[in-house]
C-alpha cells in the first residue's frame, strides 16, 4: 500500500516537472520585393478613378530594377502600344513601409513635362500586388492611391 501512495504522489510530480515546448515554431513573415515589372490597374487621386475607363491613361507598366532605377510607360490604349508619356530616375527603399522614388517625366515626343520627387506609403506588397499612397502629390492635401499586378 505504501508503495502506491508513493506512486500517487509521484505522477503528479513528473507531470508538473516535465517541460512542455510552449515556443511553437515562427513561420517567417515573407518579405517581398519590389523589383520586377508591374502593371498599373488603379490610380485613385482624391477619391476619383484616373486610370481606364474614359481616362486618358488605359494601360501603365511599371519598372522596378536592381540597381535602383525605375521607369514608367504610359498608354493611351489598352494593349501597351500608343505611348502617351514615360518617366525615368530611381527609387529607394528606407524601410519596410516606404518607397522613395524620384523621375522626370516625358511627353510621348521626348519633351519634358515634369519632376516628381515623392515618398510612397506601401499599404499592400505580396508576390502578385502593390499598392502605394502618396501624399501631398501632385499638390498639397492630394491623396494619390497607386494599385499594380505583375
Amino acid at each position: 500500500m505504501k508503495k502506491l501512495n508513493y506512486l500517487f504522489l509521484l505522477i503528479p510530480f513528473l507531470l508538473l516537472s516535465c517541460s512542455k515546448d510552449s515556443a511553437t515554431a515562427e513561420t517567417p513573415t515573407p518579405t517581398y520585393s519590389v523589383q520586377g515589372l508591374w502593371k498599373t490597374t488603379s490610380a485613385v487621386l482624391n477619391g476619383v478613378e484616373k486610370f481606364g475607363g474614359t481616362n486618358t491613361v488605359k494601360s501603365e507598366l511599371n519598372y522596378f530594377n536592381a540597381d535602383g532605377s525605375l521607369s514608367t510607360q504610359s498608354f493611351t490604349d489598352t494593349n501597351f502600344s500608343t505611348l502617351i508619356s514615360y518617366s525615368s530616375g530611381t527609387y529607394s527603399i528606407p524601410n519596410t513601409s516606404t518607397i522613395n522614388m524620384s523621375a522626370n517625366a516625358y511627353n510621348a515626343s521626348g519633351a519634358f513635362l515634369a519632376t516628381y520627387n515623392v515618398s510612397c506609403q506601401v499599404q499592400l506588397i505580396n508576390s502578385t500586388q502593390l499598392q502605394l499612397k502618396i501624399l501631398n502629390y501632385p499638390a498639397a492635401n492630394d491623396v494619390y492611391v497607386k494599385k499594380f499586378v505583375r
